[in-house]
């Protein structure tokens, strides 16, 4: 669900199933399926289908945890984005989305805030992802979109909003507003700044060493010099994994 907040409006967005729209019956009706846009009180009407198939949804996850093969966790990106938003807090947005001046189009995984009110926009990857990897001699994908992730960042620190405070911070103070006023609260701070670095989170999924699995952990070490990430505990965990001994 997308809520956007527009010259005083707030307008909201979500994907018609899980209204509990089905594809084959909108098919048959003509009836698109996707995102379709709503007032917000008719989602707040909807909460308890959206729940209902919120929940009906966790059981069509790509992978289950702790389901491995060869020394890997077959898990999502989505799935483990689900995860940590659920259980912990201090997540309360996901996939915010924008648009760049020049055209970049910028979508960052994950929004937490701290205790004290920081807010800090944290993009997710699990180890095995290729953009982590230099390829065919080019950079690591992530090096580019962590750069424009820091190039928006900056951008939105120059400019305030009617209220005169950061525009991210008076965006997600509106944006918790409503959270409040419809029951999905996350969070009892308020928004008082926005870290200037965003944060890769690196989960690590796999439960065997191999050589070239260590080869590949210190090149990605090697790719995360000079960015905001976890790339030390990640390979702290895998240093504690026993090597896979070929059958």
């Amino acid at each position: 669900m997308c809520l956007s907040y527009n010259e005083g409006k707030v307008t909201a967005e979500i994907h018609n199933y899980y209204l509990g729209y089905d594809k084959d019956t909108c098919t048959a009706l003509g009836i698109k399926y996707g995102n379709v846009k709503e007032c917000p009180e008719e989602l707040v009407c909807r909460l308890p289908m959206i729940k209902k198939r919120v929940e009906a949804n966790k059981k069509y996850t790509a992978c289950l945890e702790d389901e491995g093969k060869e020394g890997n966790i077959y898990s999502s990106e989505k799935y483990v984005q689900s995860q940590i938003y659920m259980n912990d807090s201090h997540y309360f947005d996901t996939e915010f989305a924008l648009r760049l001046d020049d055209g970049t189009d910028i979508r960052i995984d994950l929004v937490k805030m701290s205790d004290s009110g920081e807010i800090c926009f944290v993009e997710l990857k699990l180890i095995d992802d290729q953009r982590l990897y230099p390829s065919r001699g080019e950079r690591a994908e992530i090096r580019t979109q962590m750069e424009n992730y820091e190039k928006f960042i900056a951008e939105a620190d120059k400019l305030k909003g009617k209220t005169g405070k950061p525009i991210l911070v008076e965006y997600y103070t509106t944006v918790l507003e409503i959270m409040e006023k419809i029951g999905v609260q996350r969070t009892s701070a308020k928004p008082v700044t926005v870290h200037d670095k965003v944060f890769l989170l690196i989960k690590q999924t796999y439960t065997k060493k191999s050589t070239g699995r260590d080869k590949r952990l210190n090149t990605i070490k090697e790719v995360c010099e000079g960015l905001y990430s976890n790339i030390d505990e990640v390979l702290t965990d895998y240093n504690r994994l026993l090597h896979h001994r070929p059958q």
